[in-house]
């Protein structure tokens, strides 16, 4: 039995201990093993799917989604993060559909943990164009595809939660900063909307985003291209990041102007 059967095997195992011995092990195995097939790494999350089936209490489910999560910005060796991502996205997608409603909650926080380990990984890389966008590649022949084969629970909760955690890994050190400035100025608001905007400046947040632009226009189903639309590509945080620009703004200034022109005196 190869390595990675034996770890699928204990990381499903039912007893607890088993598979938290495991998942240690599994840590440092990530970290220096860089030759792992796509295979290899669909069977590891084959068992760490099962290790949050058998995690009943919700305290326990939060410290192992996290431990998952950051199985990618700390411990996979950075050959092999795509394709660990991908391996995660195809074994999510084929289980999905047996998830029943006491269970569904634990997996919607370990996409969401695992989402935020991502973008935490691209920001300790200095979001890396190379990285982003082969992040994006596999976004898009995966989970955000499209394909009708895909669940749609799982388009429909990336939607829900990407900008969430977009923004908290962005500005998760400006806590600080965004305090003194609070407590210092009159204007505070317009001053951290300004700290917003340069630092979303060094993200490529319009290239992170653009397989939602992409459902937008070719998913069959409505609903998905709607989704896509109202909770991603419309999200008014756009706008405050200086990321994409108001448009009723924009018509508001070409009126004034035109109101302008109008008003001008010209002479007899």
């Amino acid at each position: 039995m190869s390595n990675t059967s034996t770890f699928a095997k204990r990381l499903a195992s039912n007893d607890k201990p088993t598979r938290d011995a495991a998942l240690e092990s599994l840590q440092k195995y990530l970290k220096t093993n860089k030759n792992l097939t796509l295979l290899d790494l669909q069977k590891i999350w084959k068992g760490l799917y099962f290790s949050v089936w058998y995690c009943d209490r919700s305290k326990a489910q939060e410290r192992l989604c996290e431990s998952l999560g950051r199985l990618y910005s700390e411990y996979i060796a950075p050959e092999k993060f795509h394709s660990f991502v991908l391996a995660f996205y195809d074994i999510l997608g084929k289980e999905w559909g047996q998830l029943d409603k006491w269970r569904i909650d634990k997996y919607y926080l370990l996409v969401r943990r695992v989402l935020r380990h991502n973008f935490i990984y691209f920001k300790k890389n200095n979001w890396d164009e190379k990285i982003v966008n082969e992040w994006v590649e596999v976004m898009e022949k995966s989970v955000l595809s499209g394909d009708p084969s895909v669940s749609l629970g799982l388009p429909y909760h990336l939607c829900d939660i990407f900008l969430d955690e977009l923004e908290g890994v962005m500005f998760d050190q400006l806590q600080e900063e965004i305090d003194i400035i609070t407590r210092e100025n009159d204007d505070a608001d317009d001053l951290v909307d300004e700290l917003k905007v340069e630092v979303a400046s060094e993200v490529p947040v319009l290239k992170i985003i653009e397989p939602f632009a992409k459902l937008n226009k070719s998913a069959q189903l409505k609903t998905l291209r709607e989704k896509c639309k109202c909770d991603v590509l419309d999200d008014f945080r756009l706008i405050e990041w200086g990321v994409i620009k108001d448009e009723n703004e924009e018509e508001e200034d070409e009126d004034s102007d035109d109101d302008e022109d109008e008003d001008e005196w010209n002479g007899f």
